[in-house]
């Protein structure tokens, strides 16, 4: 059986006049939540290590792709089909050193990858365009920095220390300042620990995860404790 193509069929069901209430008056705004919430909830599913739970999270991000496909298709504009024929052709004219014929050197790839993307989108004229604004900020900061210094080969790690050293004594000295002030010299020494973070080749975003994951374990254990002791 064909599951995807049975799943599209489920949603053109629950969109058509004899279906859900709830799925009939969705629509791409309304959706957004959604779509947001189950990424979010598929990468606790790969920090969990349980593949049960990935599949489960992953068929939801599916259908969160599908749902979209199926309002534009009832617009006459695109369907499913369509969104995996993009993407398929796409990976295609992306990886000429695999379906082609081209070097397969890594920086020749990185140096093609980057030319083929210049091809397709011209009217991105900065490093920077395409970078979502949706992004969690302290990931948004970090991608900003690999795409400016994607092909500066010069060692940056030790200007990016005294950045951050800096940042952190500026934000030290508004102790006793108004919370503008402070937020201000926050938003620079996060931008400088994205930085350093980029220049020493640490995901950021994931290191933060990982620490909060460490913080909330740690916290519930103590509750643990302190519900026995009482």
């Amino acid at each position: 059986m064909d599951y995807l193509d049975r799943l599209e069929k489920l949603m053109t069901r629950l969109r058509s006049q004899k279906g859900c209430p709830w799925d009939k008056r969705q629509t791409h705004k309304s959706l957004k939540p959604y779509l947001l919430e189950e990424a979010h909830e598929a990468l606790e599913a790969i920090d969990s290590g349980n593949p049960e739970l990935l599949q489960e999270e992953l068929g939801d991000l599916l259908l969160q792709v599908v749902f979209h496909a199926q309002l534009e298709k009832e617009k006459g504009r695109f369907n499913l089909q369509d969104v995996a024929k993009t993407i398929g052709d796409k990976l295609i004219r992306r990886h000429p050193h695999v379906f082609g014929k081209s070097s397969r050197r890594i920086v020749d790839i990185n140096r093609k990858w980057e030319e083929l993307k210049r091809r397709e989108k011209p009217e991105r004229n900065s490093a920077l365009d395409g970078l979502p604004k949706s992004l969690p900020a302290l990931l948004r900061a970090q991608r900003m920095y690999e795409k400016v210094f994607k092909h500066d080969s010069s060692p940056k790690k030790g200007a990016a220390k005294k950045e951050l050293e800096s940042a952190w004594k500026g934000f030290v000295k508004t102790v006793k300042s108004s919370k503008i002030e402070k937020e201000k010299a926050a938003g620079e020494f996060l931008l400088a620990f994205a930085r350093f973070s980029q220049s020493s080749g640490i995901h950021a975003e994931m290191a933060l995860r990982s620490a909060v994951d460490r913080f909330e374990k740690s916290h519930r254990r103590l509750e643990r404790t302190d519900i026995i002791k009482f």
